[in-house]
């Protein structure tokens, strides 16, 4: 391979379908389409590096279209609009694919402009987004365009890729070291890629080392250590919040940065720990662990480290109680049980369209004091059974505890 030759992932870019990996639901849905000469206008949405253009190059040779590969980053809509439409009015121009690369990048307004090239002048067009197209793409152009869901490649596809891009470079490396890379891609089949091509250039270009792919990883440290120590230190961790240790936590925090623990993965075990550890103890714990994470989304490192020691020592420190989550473990056991259980009459719906189902006598709990009345709620007809006990919670349950014993009677 010369110094001067394409990128590594441009010259394995697959040429078929049978060439993508890790999207075979899409592979199979475009094949369909494609069979029954039929190709409608598409929201592609994933991750990066999933094969969101690899395929729109694909899809538009098999359906004999010109293919218009625009950038919403680098190219205004009048340029979009300027070119499609100059071509148009060519006789030898047929089939036409509009493809636009980060398509969320348009706002609502300009995304209209797509509209009437789908609906008027027959061009089928292909957004990609990395982005949820229900929040991000107008209502007008989704009711218009097909949304196909891309998921991040496997590591088996990521390898399998990689052993490919090995044959090509004609070099040795061993499969350890592709696991390594396969992992640090994380499901990015371009990244994983250009960190086989880079440490290519700077081994002896005959056999690629440890050492050769350590300077494109961003967290090397994190392959030295044994396999299972990223489920040691995140048991530790949890463990540490559960018991009120704040400083022990801090210590295993810092221990799982330093080895390059993925941040999210542990703010999401966070946000776990908030519901299922502290529950209503405190009830401010599960949205304070949701805005740490969207917080460190927003900053990432390093002011992030702030926020997730914030959040830890947060946590640590907090009311702790899993009264919810055992009540949720015993209906969960109770339900399993009992799936038929018929639902009290009086909370039927008087609107029902069934003659023979027993209705009526709802009573509206904010016409009595407290805002309470008693009534069945509970399905079936034997005794109601008792999962939720704020009884033997803390801090915040012990006002529900009160609140509970006041409207009910039950002191």
């Amino acid at each position: 391979m010369s110094d001067s030759a394409a990128p590594l992932y441009a010259m394995l870019r697959p040429r078929s379908f049978d060439e993508v990996v890790g999207q075979d639901s899409v592979v199979k849905l475009l094949n369909s389409f494609i069979a029954n000469d039929y190709l409608p206008s598409m929201i592609f949405f994933g991750p990066p590096g999933s094969g969101k253009t690899t395929v729109a190059r694909i899809a538009a040779g098999l359906v004999n279209a010109k293919l218009y590969h625009f950038s919403a980053v680098r190219e205004s809509i009048t340029e979009v609009k300027k070119t499609v439409y100059k071509d148009k009015e060519s006789v030898f121009t047929g089939k036409q694919m509009l493809f636009i690369d980060e398509v969320h990048r348009f706002n609502k307004a300009q995304q209209d402009s797509f509209l009437p090239m789908i609906e008027d002048d027959g061009v089928i067009f292909i957004g990609a987004t990395t982005e949820n197209p229900s929040f991000y793409i107008n209502n007008a152009l989704l009711s218009r365009a097909r949304a196909v869901k891309f998921h991040a490649v496997d590591q088996g596809g990521i390898i399998k890729v990689l052993m490919k891009g090995k044959e090509k470079l004609a070099v040795e490396i061993d499969d350890d070291l592709l696991d390594i890379i396969a992992k640090e891609s994380s499901g990015d089949v371009r990244i994983a890629l250009s960190v086989l091509e880079s440490a290519f250039y700077i081994s002896d270009r005959k056999r690629i080392k440890r050492s050769d792919i350590a300077e494109f990883l961003e967290n090397p440290a994190r392959y030295d250590k044994k396999d299972d120590y990223h489920y040691r230190l995140i048991s530790a961790f949890i463990k540490s919040l559960r018991g009120s240790d704040p400083d022990a936590a801090l210590y295993y925090l810092l221990k799982m940065i330093d080895g390059g623990e993925y941040p999210l993965f542990i703010l999401r075990r966070m946000i776990i720990f908030a519901s299922e550890d502290i529950g209503n103890g405190d009830p401010k714990a599960l949205p304070l662990a949701v805005a740490a994470l969207h917080g460190f989304q927003a900053v990432g490192f390093p002011e992030g480290r702030i926020i997730l020691g914030h959040i830890t020592t947060y946590l640590a420190t907090a009311p702790k109680s899993n009264a919810s989550y055992d009540a949720l473990n015993k209906a969960t056991t109770f339900y399993e049980k009992n799936k038929e259980l018929e639902i009290p009459h009086s909370l039927i719906n008087d609107l029902s369209k069934d003659p023979l189902e027993k209705k009526g006598g709802y009573m509206y709990p904010h016409d009595y004091p407290d805002h309470w009345v008693e009534q069945r709620y509970f399905p079936g007809t034997d005794s109601p059974e008792i999962f939720y006990d704020p009884g033997k919670g803390s801090s915040y349950e012990t006002k529900i505890k009160a609140y509970w014993d006041k409207i009910k009677k039950t002191e």
